[in-house]
């Protein structure tokens, strides 16, 4: 049975909420694919996945298909970011966790999230800074000045990071379209080698459940048992 996007998320967000205390949330996982996917270098599943899991990685399950079914869950959401993200019709939105009391937008996992994705390919980020396109660059800045007031290192005066704080949750979707733009714009595919998910320029397949010796949902063009079911 196909789960609708809520019902999806929420079985999402309660998968991750069983795992190790370190890992992922739902908001900052989304910020993560974002940066995963919006980069200018592929990063395979098998690299990016182990930080999503925590250090205890993933649990013992004593149905196998519990631990497929939260495996499909992480990667169906990466591919529906992908998806979001690819041309001609980019309708990408971020997901934010609320505070129920407020109603303020908490944007600052999803941040957080996105910065640990830069953190993977520091050197391709600092190439975007220096890239000589002023959006693209301005999109990068922007990204590590929110995660600084994120976590409570930023230098600018308070008044700066009042405003900042009250545009992140509008500002933070526009600096990914605009990154976004910019990196698909500069891939050009390797003959022979199968570009994944993150990077290409075209939408993604999405599969619902993967067999261990069929090719991988992420699209790196190995077997499942080989890439992300190795994990």
């Amino acid at each position: 049975q196909m789960l609708k996007p809520e019902d999806h998320l929420d079985a999402l967000e309660d998968f991750l909420m069983s795992l190790d205390d370190d890992a992922m949330m739902a908001s900052e996982f989304d910020g993560f694919c974002a940066g995963v996917i919006v980069c200018l270098e592929m990063i395979p599943p098998s690299e990016w996945l182990p930080h999503v899991l925590g250090p205890a990685g993933m649990p013992a399950f004593d149905d196998s298909a519990e631990m497929q079914k939260g495996m499909d869950l992480i990667m169906a959401h990466y591919n529906d970011v992908a998806m979001s993200l690819s041309p001609p019709h980019v309708q990408y939105a971020p997901i934010y966790d609320v505070d129920t009391r407020t109603d303020e937008v908490l944007w600052e996992s999803w941040v957080i999230g996105f910065e640990l994705a830069m953190r993977l390919r520091g050197a391709a980020w600092g190439s975007i800074l220096d890239c000589g396109d002023e959006e693209a660059s301005a999109a990068a800045a922007v990204m590590t000045i929110l995660h600084d007031i994120a976590t409570g290192k930023s230098e600018l005066d308070s008044e700066a990071i009042g405003i900042a704080t009250g545009e992140a949750p509008d500002l933070l979707p526009e600096m990914v379209v605009s990154l976004n733009g910019w990196t698909k714009a500069q891939y050009q595919p390797a003959p022979f080698l199968a570009p994944m998910a993150a990077n290409i320029s075209t939408a993604p397949a999405w599969t619902k459940k993967t067999g261990r010796n069929e090719a991988c949902s992420c699209g790196s063009g190995r077997k499942y048992k080989k890439c992300c079911g190795s994990n």
